[in-house]
């Protein structure tokens, strides 16, 4: 599995189990970063002298290794600031390009993160449009059953989660995206918790969008990816002008380029685009079914040992992609990260930015432990150490 020296924050005795919000970046994509800004620092895409071509070349270089990682074609990659807004410009053309009208419907799940459900919340709001919301059964999945239920001829957005960042649940958006396509809706796939965990496929899910971060995936924060049907691509004007998105602009119209960068308005975020190439290179080193077969063998392992405090009430998606999340009555969440805090654990205590099913399970949220490639077993002893605290704190 990883290597845990090639971590730089990873100092003796502090142990890391929030990976699910943020992962941890090794020394080689830091490296990555700073030979941009200390070698060939430029604007890419945008001049002819050496170091602007060679920072254009590093870029498209990445996209291409995307494509590859996600099983995408290269014209179907999309740069983005993160998963939130990849979300927001998705969104945005969506409503400036399909033909939507009062009374159709939206279907979103009750796992969704905010980073979706919100924007397209709002949406549903502006246009007068119906949202359904997909409820998720007693065992944290959104079953096939449940999601037919909801699409109708109506439907004309669909938004699936891959893995919800609460239960860890690994949703198979594959059947769902084919059975909305049935009946012509647009599908949107959040991956945030999924690419760089387990193995993706673009192509096989069946999407017609799909979007991830690079921070959940060893990389840097400021960088994310949308993936886009190349037929989408062709049709949509894009919401945002800027810098890069055009062919021709006079007085009278603008005419936007044919291809993926009518999307990318702006200055790119070069050195974290940089820092997400050499994150893909190495997660593909160590390979993401490994990965995923490493963070399941952590979650049986905390299951059991969570199975001897039956004062925790423990939150977990069968097919899981690495997380547990836990609560423990009369004690708020809050309060029990502030004592693995003084343990040197990292957790996240909340709603976790999917408010819907943290509060169906805790009124008050959950904790969330989240492994990775670096996380190891004398992690989870050591949270359950925590919990020993923590139950000899409120007097359990």
């Amino acid at each position: 599995m990883f290597t845990r020296s090639h971590f730089p924050s990873l100092q003796e005795g502090y142990i890391y189990l929030d990976s699910a919000s943020t992962s941890l970046t090794p020394q080689v994509v830091i490296d990555a970063m700073d030979t941009y800004y200390k070698d060939y620092r430029a604007s890419s895409h945008r001049a002819m002298y050496a170091s602007a071509v060679r920072a254009t070349k590093e870029v498209e270089k990445v996209r291409v290794d995307i494509a590859h990682f996600i099983d995408a074609q290269e014209e179907e990659v999309i740069f983005t600031s993160g998963s939130t807004a990849a979300a927001q410009l998705l969104v945005a053309t969506l409503e400036h390009n399909l033909k939507l009208q009062e009374g159709d419907e939206i279907v979103v799940t009750e796992l969704d993160h905010h980073a979706t459900f919100v924007p397209l919340q709002m949406l549903a709001q502006r246009k007068k449009m119906k949202l359904t919301v997909v409820p998720a059964d007693e065992k944290f999945r959104v079953t096939e059953e449940a999601f037919a239920k909801c699409i109708t001829p109506r439907t004309k957005i669909v938004s699936l989660i891959h893995a919800s960042n609460v239960t860890g649940t690994i949703i198979p958006v594959e059947r769902y995206a084919a059975l909305a396509h049935e009946n012509g809706a647009f599908v949107i796939i959040d991956a945030a918790q999924t690419a760089g965990h387990i193995t993706l496929s673009f192509k096989k899910l069946g999407a017609d969008a799909l979007f991830f971060s690079g921070h959940k995936m060893c990389g840097p924060t400021g960088v994310g990816v949308l993936a886009l049907k190349q037929k989408w691509i062709e049709r949509c004007i894009p919401p945002y002008g800027g810098g890069g998105t055009v062919h021709s602009v006079d007085a009278e119209k603008t005419i936007f380029l044919p291809h993926k960068s009518k999307f990318e308005a702006g200055t790119l975020p070069i050195a974290e685009i940089i820092g997400l190439g050499k994150a893909v290179a190495y997660i593909q080193g160590i390979s993401p079914g490994s990965i995923q077969a490493h963070s399941t063998e952590l979650v049986a392992y905390a299951l059991s040992c969570l199975g001897q405090k039956p004062w925790v009430s423990v939150y977990v998606g069968e097919d899981n992609v690495g997380v547990v999340s836990f609560s423990i009555a009369g004690v708020h969440p809050h309060d029990i990260a502030h004592i693995f805090a003084e343990h040197s654990i990292a957790v996240r205590a909340g709603f976790q930015c999917a408010e819907l099913i943290s509060r169906k399970l805790s009124s008050s949220g959950v904790v969330r432990i989240s492994v990775y490639g670096y996380t190891t077993k004398e992690d989870i002893d050591a949270c359950m150490r925590a919990l020993d605290s923590v139950q000899k704190t409120f007097s359990i």
